[in-house]
């Protein structure tokens, strides 16, 4: 199939209904932040299995998949396919099939590289090598059983640098460096402290968390209708266009000027009193109790 034509990952695992769009965004979002492959970073999100994603794969590149658990793997075929080989391009030899010409069946990761393919037919001798696609988890058992090559473990999924208390720090989202450093001098002269968070730190939060971003920020981060379980306080410029934004978000703040000192403590107060080691239900915007506004 040509790369141009080829359809995306995400879309085939919508179309199957194994992802919802929120969930797409969110696994989209840990791809680019974490670097690893869309299918790599939905499994880590837990949204779907490396099954799910398996199967997608086998749609969207024309290569049937196998199940390595259940397939049975012949030592005998090792020394078709050297251990040097096996362990640089993560290909397990499955069976041979004796038609017109050998086929020499291979198991190996997506996307199946041309480079992987050309180096089992050089050191195998057999004119033709057919891949199949396997999950990086029964790639591993069987690269273990084969070649006794220690089973190597998955990056750890997203984890949170520290559980989630009361006290923790505002998290800053989507500010430019300058204005990141001004916040964070305001809420420290308060007793409040700040950080500077990922995209996926933002998704990741707790009800204990608070975010302050510009209002322009969490709409690119959260379309596809994601939400964050931390309470948010936005910035717009625009008071009335940018107070129907902040609703729409379910934000519990709004503000129009953030290095305003006063009304940005007043909101964070809100929403984190510094003395109360919780955090306070508010009104919400429902009410238009939002500071920042000239009256």
């Amino acid at each position: 199939m040509e790369i141009s034509t080829r359809r995306m990952l995400g879309e085939i695992l919508l179309e199957r209904g194994t992802v919802s769009r929120a969930q797409l965004r969110l696994g989209l979002v840990h791809h680019n932040e974490a670097r690893v492959p869309l299918g790599r970073a939905l499994v880590r999100e837990r949204v779907c299995t490396e099954q799910d994603v398996l199967r997608a794969l086998s749609e969207q590149l024309g290569i049937s998949a196998v199940d390595l658990e259940h397939e049975p793997l012949d030592r005998k075929l090792t020394r078709l396919i050297p251990l040097r080989i096996a362990r640089l391009y993560r290909v397990v030899p499955l069976r041979l099939e004796l038609q017109d010409k050998e086929i020499l069946h291979v198991a190996l990761p997506a996307p199946a590289s041309l480079e992987a393919l050309d180096a089992v037919r050089a050191v195998s001798g057999k004119p033709r090598v057919e891949p199949h696609l396997a999950s990086d988890t029964a790639l591993n058992r069987a690269l273990a059983r084969l070649y006794g090559l220690r089973e190597t473990t998955e990056e750890p999924e997203f984890e949170p640098e520290s559980e989630p208390t009361p006290d923790g720090p505002v998290l800053l989202y989507g500010w430019p460096p300058v204005t990141a450093v001004l916040l964070t001098r305001i809420l420290a002269r308060e007793g409040y402290t700040a950080k500077v968070a990922t995209a996926l730190e933002v998704l990741h939060t707790s009800p204990l968390d608070l975010v302050l971003a510009p209002v322009q920020a969490m709409e690119g981060l959260l379309m596809g209708e994601l939400q964050i379980a931390g309470a948010l306080i936005v910035h717009s410029a625009s008071e009335d266009e940018g107070f129907e934004r902040a609703h729409q978000l379910g934000a519990k703040g709004f503000l129009v000027n953030p290095t305003d000192e006063e009304m940005l403590l007043r909101a964070v107060r809100r929403l984190r009193p510094p003395s109360s080691g919780g955090v306070r239900s508010s009104r919400g915007l429902a009410d238009r109790d939002y500071e920042g506004t000239q009256r």
